[in-house]
């Protein structure tokens, strides 16, 4: 029941957020009803969710939505809905944040020597305004990776655009954070 809940919240914010965006962007080339579409999970999403296997197979996952919410079952099984939707969310949001903080690296990288900020306020997050207690979470616990992962592939940003730059770090950091453990989230949130 809280599962279903959720869903009619986030739905609900989902479907006034895409509507506020649509009418802001009535010049552009779609549609705020395309847009919309859009979000929903195709139905072979939906299926690669039913085999427990949508992390792994949906090209470029972090762009669509969890597909988990659009099923039900047991409570025992809606339950596991719920943590793969909030592990989605949250790699999605960290990803993000890895491919922001690798473009930051390598634009530090580019400064002369004397200008460069030291490594350190990168790596501990303080360049970010991250405090230690926002790696308390699992959030946390992703975000840290995330500075890890970006100080790994800052380089990918060398002679690339910073589109396909950037989806090449949150296809490796999605490669990562989709395969943590439910009971990551089962700890926190349960």
């Amino acid at each position: 029941m809280r599962f279903r809940i959720r869903l009619f919240q986030t739905k609900f914010l989902l479907c006034v957020s895409l509507l506020s965006a649509a009418s802001i962007s009535i010049a552009e080339e779609k549609s705020g009803y395309d847009l919309l579409l859009e979000m929903f999970p195709k139905p072979y999403e939906i299926e690669l969710a039913r085999k427990g296997i949508a992390e792994t197979n949906i090209d470029k996952a972090w762009e669509r939505a969890c597909p988990y919410r659009e099923l039900t079952g047991t409570t025992e099984a809606e339950d596991e809905y719920f943590f793969r939707c909030k592990r989605w969310d949250e790699c999605v949001s960290a990803g993000a944040s890895a491919s922001i903080y690798s473009e930051a690296f390598f634009q530090n990288h580019q400064r002369q020597p004397n200008d460069q900020v030291p490594w350190e306020y990168y790596r501990d997050g303080s360049m970010f305004l991250l405090e230690p207690s926002d790696f308390e979470t699992v959030s946390g616990h992703l975000r840290q990776y995330a500075l890890k992962s970006a100080e790994e592939n800052w380089r990918l940003f060398e002679g690339r655009d910073a589109a396909t730059a950037s989806d090449m770090v949150e296809t490796k950091f999605w490669q990562w954070c989709s395969a943590e453990p439910l009971t990551l989230w089962k700890a926190e949130y349960q």
